[in-house]
């Protein structure tokens, strides 16, 4: 008796290798080949909390009397949801750690530029701001703007794909089903913690140095509108 038509008879091959993985990983990684592991398995958990990042720089910037905190991260996430979950969690986790008014979360590429001065434009894979109060933060009306450029970078780290931006509800339903809300890895705090030393480090830069990134930063925001 034939128990599959001839049009979907599977090829000896096929059922070999099925063979095999059901007696290597059990029923479940068999049935993956056919059915897909996010269905039995359910997503994984960058699809749910975004990807492991770095922080490259934080600054803080003082404006009209806020405190505004704008963090730089990396990371190699080619796929543009995750990249804004990635950018959504780090925001989560800088605002439990850290008092601002408004938070700014840019992610850029691994392969994005060194120098902060370029992370801008096409650079930018993903942002997030957060504002508690955003009534009290020029061109904010809702305590979340979320945005990604959709598409893998180009291999400079750029980004050319459409710009998409989540509306609060989606921004509501990604927030609600984190199960990870860590920050990224800092390598400066890992270096410092390593070598046993703990001379403080201005946010944002050193001297002459760090009062032309704070006006810099300053410009930057204001020129996008919040």
């Amino acid at each position: 008796m034939k128990f599959l038509p001839t049009s979907f008879r599977l090829s000896r091959k096929l059922l070999i290798i099925a063979a095999g993985v059901l007696v290597l990983t059990g029923a479940s990684g068999a049935a993956a080949i056919f059915v897909g592991r996010d269905v039995l398995l359910g997503p994984s958990t960058e699809m749910v909390s975004g990807a492991a990042c770095t922080t490259v720089t934080t600054v803080r910037l003082e404006q009209d009397g806020q405190q505004w905190l704008r963090k730089y991260v990396r990371s190699d996430a080619t796929d543009g949801e995750v990249r804004v979950k990635t950018a959504l969690r780090v925001a989560g986790a800088v605002s439990n750690a850290e008092d601002a008014d408004l938070y700014q979360i840019i992610l850029i590429d691994a392969a994005g530029p060194e120098y902060r001065a370029d992370m801008r434009g096409r650079a930018i894979g993903a942002e997030v701001l957060f504002a508690r109060d955003p009534s009290a933060v020029p061109g904010m009306s809702a305590p979340f703007v979320a945005r990604y450029t959709d598409g893998v970078p180009a291999a400079n780290g750029e980004f050319y794909g459409e710009r998409k931006e989540l509306s609060l509800d989606e921004i509501k339903t990604i927030v609600t089903a984190m199960k990870e809300r860590t920050d990224c890895i800092d390598p400066n705090a890992v270096e410092t913690a390593a070598s046993g030393h703990g001379e403080a480090k201005e946010e944002g830069g050193h001297g002459a140095e760090g009062e032309h990134a704070a006006a810099e930063g300053t410009h930057e925001v204001a020129s996008s509108g919040h």
